[in-house]
């Protein structure tokens, strides 16, 4: 490179000097004051001269603008060998997790293909997030959504009612309503989310993703059961796992564990509620499926698509084709990414451990 340059040039080189020779700096250039910068350019054109030819060689990993590359191979190397038993401490944090998530699901995939579902595999080995900026097949948008597709998987299967409430169902719901308006006695009014109602049992389902409004759940079962006292009811709060601490230091009294191991907030009107997290709901879909308890082909394929919205949408589960990277990273974003969902990766194991063994 041959340059004509003035001492007035170095004007437009300040930025520069004053970044890249500051004494924080890790980029090793050359030392120099102004003045003598001044005194001697063309010696220091062509040390920048080196230095841009050494940034172009492929050892170079130190990249100080788009014009010019500044490195010490020597002292980068070493650098990188200090590092190196961090980053392999770093990089394990929960690496060893997807290796058994993906293990689990390689196992769940056979089980799936040697049961009675009309799927052939878990509904986590795929991606339904989608990619370039799709959020794959269906786009639940809120509570009203996702509200609207459990209450369509509900309606006419009994074995899924059956499932998710521990009750012996033989025939579906006669109806499942939702979005009903119970009137208040001082005015205003309640709605119920979902209502399932069989002729002599019913549930109510308050369904919850972001609202954590969670003090006007014994009220709205209270309602229900002063306008509809024909049948003898069960009342569910429906929320993300994660929410559970939130549920805590709000509701009165605390959860607690019911006989048969359910959780429930024992209010004294209308009594017990029953605590279920939307991984419960993916679960039953699950157990149904797998037995090939189905209503038909449409159903069953809308349930499994719930399931995996359910898994991948709510709870944040990594579908299979990412854990595979996961496991074997192909670049430094696959290789840090367990480390960033590792807290979902442990529940995840936990969930598919139980999955597998049913």
């Amino acid at each position: 490179m041959t340059v004509d340059v003035e001492p007035d040039d170095w004007a437009r080189l300040d930025p520069w000097v004053d970044a890249y020779l500051d004494a924080g700096s890790g980029v090793s250039a050359y030392g120099s004051d102004r003045q003598r910068v001044l005194r001697d350019t063309e010696r220091e054109w062509e040390a920048i001269d080196a230095l841009t030819q050494t940034g172009e060689e492929p050892a170079s990993s130190v990249v100080c603008s788009a014009a010019l590359q500044v490195t010490n191979p020597g002292g980068v190397t070493q650098w990188w060998g200090d590092l190196d038993p961090w980053w392999e401490t770093f990089t394990a944090t929960g690496h060893q997790t997807a290796v058994e998530v993906g293990e689990l699901l390689d196992r769940s995939n056979e089980l799936w293909a040697a049961s009675d579902a009309p799927f052939e595999t878990d509904p986590l080995a795929a991606d339904i997030s989608g990619s370039q900026g799709f959020r794959g097949p269906l786009r639940p948008n809120g509570e009203l959504d996702w509200s609207q597709w459990l209450a369509q998987l509900l309606q006419p299967s009994a074995a899924l009612v059956s499932e998710l409430f521990d009750e012996s169902i033989e025939a579906p719901p006669d109806e499942v309503r939702r979005e009903v308006q119970l009137p208040k006695q001082n005015g205003g009014w309640r709605q119920a989310d979902i209502l399932v109602r069989h002729p002599e049992y019913g549930v109510s389902i308050e369904v919850k993703l972001g609202d954590e409004n969670y003090r006007k759940t014994p009220e709205t079962a209270s309602l229900i059961e002063r306008h509809f006292d024909d049948v003898q009811w069960d009342h569910v709060l429906l929320l993300p796992k994660r929410q559970r601490g939130r549920l805590e230091t709000i509701v009165s009294p605390p959860i607690e564990a019911s006989a048969d191991g359910r959780r429930e907030v024992k209010w004294d009107d209308p009594g017990p509620i029953t605590v279920l997290y939307w991984l419960d709901i993916a679960a039953a879909v699950r157990s149904v499926l797998r037995r090939g308890d189905i209503v038909d082909d449409h159903w069953a394929a809308n349930a499994y698509l719930f399931c995996a919205a359910i898994e991948q949408y709510v709870a944040g589960f990594q579908p299979q084709p990412m854990i595979e990277r996961m496991v074997d990273p192909a670049g430094v974003v696959e290789t840090v990414r367990p480390i960033a969902v590792s807290g979902t990766l442990d529940e995840q194991l936990t969930y598919l451990r139980a999955r597998v063994s049913v």
